[in-house]
Parts: C-alpha cells; structure tokens; sequence
C-alpha cells in the first residue's frame, strides 16, 4: 500500500504565539527614543494564548502549513512524521486539496529514445538517466525498437521525417515529443500518445492558421536561409531540457496529458504557452 506524504512544494513549520503582540512592537519601533503608548503600569489586554493559559506573556507553538502556492494556513494540530495516523477525515481533506500525495516509487513504461546530436539533445539524456529513465540515443525514430517514447530535439526547423514519424509511432504505440528551434525561439510540442492525439502535422496546420502572414510562414520553414550564431548555449539547453523532461515525467507518471504548445524564448529565457487541439480527420493536413 502506498504511503502518503507532503506533496511537492507543501511545508509545515511550527510559529512562536501568544508573546507575538510584544515582539511586533519591537521590532517596529526599538527600545530607546520612543514614547510609551500605554501609561506606566498600564496592564495590556491579554492574547487568546495568554487568556487560555491563565499566565500573561505564555508562550505556545502553532503548526502552520504553506501550501506550493504560498497560502499559509494555521492548523489546529501537529503534524508528525508520520502521517498515515492522521484521522481518516483530515487525510481526505488534505488529500482533496492537495497537500497530501500517494509516496510511489518512480517507474518508467520503458526506454526513451532520444534522437540529435544538439546540445538540448545531450542534456536531455544526462537529466532522464539522472531520474532513473533509460535512455537511448538512436539515430532516427525507426531505431527506437523496444521504447516506451522518442524525444526528437531538433535545433533547427523541423525535419520532413517528423511527418512520417507521426503515422509510425503511433501504430507503434510510442510516445512521440518534439523539440525544434526557430530563430531565437525553442518550439516545445505536447507529447502524442496515439493517433487520436496532437501530432506534429496538427501542430504546423494549428499554427498556420493562427498566423498573420501563413505565406511567409509555410515559406520560412521550407526554404534555404542565412543564420546568425546559435542562441543555444548550455544555460539555454539545460532549460528547454528540463521542460522536455517535465513533460515525460508526467507521461510516465501517467498523469493528465496537457495539449500546449510551448514557445521557450532563448534569450530571456521566458516560455508562453498556448492551448492547440488535434485537427479533426476530415480537415485536411498540412504535410
């Protein structure tokens, strides 16, 4: 049976209450120089800890929980190491909201091909072995036998072969990711998981119609052109790869596939994210 524990990002950290009101003041204003608020002897009301503890000035702890976005919420117990005793309604609480996850050993359906020879490619393979993925570096995706997923990174425009590998993977039942570059832009497309997925041919359709000038579009991709330096450099690499590894993470960990495309800006390193959906198969596909 799985354990549970706190979900990524969630802490607990125990708070000095009830002389709070004391150190506030303080803190703000010093010892020295500062006129007196209340008169000599004047007796300041009692906190709810001092009220509750019949000793003014008492000191108690309170467990407080910060949750991965920031919220910090009080609770009205400790937390111990365990937490499998906590009652079974405050674990389906937790569990509802999100602080508490099932602790499973991380598993892989199986190998990852990864094809280039860029620098994203590299740091790719050295960030899937690092947790726990086996990784194989294949020229082609026809070379993937026996893998669970191909991760293609690619630092120029997309090769003619990722239409083909659209069909063959996915008769295959193989996890397909793509990575291309643009200028100074880093083209991240959402994981396909079968042909009834976002492919690499719905992508370029999606985009060319969302573009202003698809002319110019269709035609950049296809033609010959000069290049400035790469923008690529490692900084850059091990970015657009730790975004490429989150993503087979989830896939491997069978989460919910998340049909974005990401544009990962290379010089200011920034990513936007836009929503794109598989064509439907009567429309027609750009090839």
């Amino acid at each position: 049976m799985a354990r549970r524990t706190l979900a990524p990002g969630v802490e607990v950290f125990s708070v000095t209450t009830g002389t709070a009101r004391q150190a506030a003041v303080e803190s703000a204003v010093g010892t020295a120089g500062y006129p007196e608020t209340e008169p000599r002897g004047a007796t300041a009301p009692k906190t709810p800890v001092e009220a509750a503890s019949g000793v003014v000035g008492a000191v108690a702890r309170e467990t407080v929980l910060r949750t991965a976005s920031g919220e910090f919420l009080p609770l009205q117990r400790e937390l111990g190491d365990d937490l499998e005793q906590l009652d079974p309604g405050t674990l389906r609480a937790f569990e509802a909201e999100g602080v508490l996850v099932e602790r499973k050993p991380r598993s892989w359906p199986g190998p990852v091909a990864v094809v280039g020879s860029g620098a994203i490619a590299l740091a790719l393979s050295e960030l899937l072995a690092r947790v726990g993925a086996e990784v194989r570096r294949v020229p082609t995706p026809d070379a993937a036998f026996g893998c669970a997923a191909v991760s293609w990174c690619h630092e120029d425009h997309p090769p003619v072969e990722w239409a083909k590998a659209d069909v063959m993977l996915a008769e295959r039942a193989i996890a397909w990711q793509r990575c291309s570059v643009e200028g100074a832009t880093a083209v991240i497309e959402p994981i396909s998981h079968g042909p009834e997925d976002v492919t690499h041919a719905d992508v370029r359709a999606r985009r060319l119609a969302a573009s202003a000038s698809p002319g110019h579009l269709q035609a950049y991709w296809s033609s010959e052109r000069r290049r400035g330096p790469s923008p690529i450099g490692p900084a850059e690499a091990w970015f657009v790869a730790a975004l490429l590894a989150a993503d087979l993470e989830a896939w491997a960990a069978r989460r919910t596939a998340s049909r974005r495309l990401r544009l990962v800006d290379l010089i200011g390193l920034t990513v936007t994210e836009q929503p794109i959906l598989p064509l439907h198969p009567a429309a027609s596909r750009e090839p």
